[in-house]
């Protein structure tokens, strides 16, 4: 499944007027909002545009202003593809950040989707049970840098709590570490074996790095290493089944899903935990 990933460059317009008119009063609001969009993205990219509408729009707690979420179907140089973005307004000036100045909270958390119930299931769970009182789950890459040191901190953190449980959902970024997609259906196989204890932790502390490079595309290679590292002996016929491509793009679908482009991502309870912190004071 080819990854979406948010059109960072419309990022550079930061704050742009828009009308002398009320966000939540004039029934034109949401063409005009979709108009500046169109402006904005014709405006500071190559992209073409087949269309833009509105996903989510929400009244903010902060008077006045009104977050919209956008779905966007755009054509590049390489094909169409589909993304988000995310605006925020009060009817007169729109921005394409809004933060707390106490808190300093990013209202796009606001926006951000939930995870539910049906994404909580015993595939996913790496630590816990699945009646725990508090759920955290994390969207992760094995060859992601930041989450190679991350995740095996997390794990043990969760570990030490009593009623709190850890979901791990597959989230390879093939575009940046294409050796990830072999990996993560190896990491896939070996779970459903139930051959190796911690496996998850194992996978964080193989240090793939000396037996290939992030961006290698020879999965016999990459299967070679991982084996070396952890005394296995799967096959490229033992990973690429059908069963595991299905667990696989599931996954990525629920990324998709949640809006979810970057590693590691977390969610606290069904809700997006950017700083990370939120399941600190779970028990």
């Amino acid at each position: 499944m080819k990854r979406l990933f948010i059109i960072r460059v419309l990022a550079i317009v930061a704050v742009l007027a828009i009308s002398s008119c009320s966000a939540k009063t004039d029934l034109n609001f949401d063409k005009k909002v979709i108009s500046f969009e169109k402006e904005r993205i014709l405006s500071n990219t190559n992209l073409k545009i087949n269309d833009i509408s509105i996903k989510v729009k929400k009244d903010l707690p902060v008077s006045g202003w009104v977050a919209y979420t956008l779905n966007l179907k755009l054509k590049s140089s390489k094909g169409d593809f589909e993304t988000t973005d995310k605006l925020f307004t009060d009817g007169k000036m729109v921005v394409v950040e809004l933060f707390d100045i106490n808190t300093g909270e990013n209202y796009k958390e606001f926006l951000a989707p939930k995870l539910s119930e049906k994404h909580y299931t015993k595939e996913h769970l790496i630590v816990g049970k699945l009646t725990a009182k508090h759920k955290v789950a994390v969207f992760s890459d094995p060859l992601c840098p930041a989450c190679i040191p991350y995740l095996p901190g997390l794990i043990d953190e969760i570990k030490k709590k009593k009623d709190t449980a850890l979901y791990y959902i597959h989230l390879p970024l093939e575009s940046l570490h294409p050796a990830a997609m072999t990996i993560t259906k190896a990491m896939i196989k070996l779970k459903m074996d139930r051959k190796i204890n911690n496996l998850t932790k194992k996978i964080y502390q193989a240090n793939f790095q000396t037996e290939f490079d992030p961006e290698e595309t020879n999965e016999q290679k990459i299967l070679d290493g991982l084996n070396k590292k952890l005394g296995t002996k799967l096959t490229l016929k033992d990973i690429n089944t059908k069963e595991i491509e299905a667990i696989m793009k599931k996954d990525l679908q629920i990324a998709d899903d949640m809006e979810v482009n970057g590693t590691p991502t977390i969610y606290s309870d069904s809700k997006k935990d950017s700083s990370r912190t939120i399941y600190k004071k779970f028990k």
